[in-house]
């Protein structure tokens, strides 16, 4: 996978995982992306308190797309296959600053449109992408329906057929 997808897809997780949790979205009742899940955690995990927050948040939102989407030959955003699980932890210990470009909902907006690149997609609840592997395609469809959910507050789980 190329270090930009890898970039992108962190950005896009934190930015979802961000937008979704409780007292934004609610779409998962996760707050560790939050004020109070910062004070929380920094203490607790100094020196990767990013991954925390980020792997916490994105473990609320996986159960909920596995509960739409269900298990098995398919990924999302938050259960992808295991070599880019990994390339995504190791870019969130290299680089921290991610949470720092989303202070705010409306930086998350325009995080999410810059990541959908001008695609548009419509729909509600579960919606399948693409059939392969996870590519910058498949990733601008995923932020242009979830751009699409936020936007019009209905819970959206776009995902993709795939081999591990």
């Amino acid at each position: 996978m190329t270090p930009d997808l890898t970039n992108n897809l962190v950005r896009l997780r934190t930015c979802v995982a961000f937008l979704g949790e409780k007292g934004r979205h609610s779409w998962w009742l996760s707050t560790f992306l939050s004020r109070s899940g910062e004070a929380f955690l920094n203490p607790v995990f100094p020196k990767t308190s990013v991954l925390a927050r980020v792997s916490g948040a994105s473990a609320a939102a996986q159960v909920t797309h596995d509960e739409h989407i269900g298990v098995g030959d398919v990924f999302h955003l938050f259960r992808l296959p295991e070599n880019v699980e990994h390339d995504i932890s190791q870019s969130l210990i290299k680089d921290a600053t991610i949470i720092e470009s989303i202070g705010s909902e409306d930086d998350a907006y325009i995080l999410l449109q810059e990541l959908a690149c001008g695609d548009t997609m419509q729909g509600i609840g579960p919606l399948l992408l693409d059939q392969g592997e996870i590519n910058q395609s498949v990733m601008r469809h995923m932020a242009a329906a979830y751009l699409s959910g936020f936007t019009n507050k209905q819970a959206v789980y776009p995902y993709y057929r795939g081999q591990a």
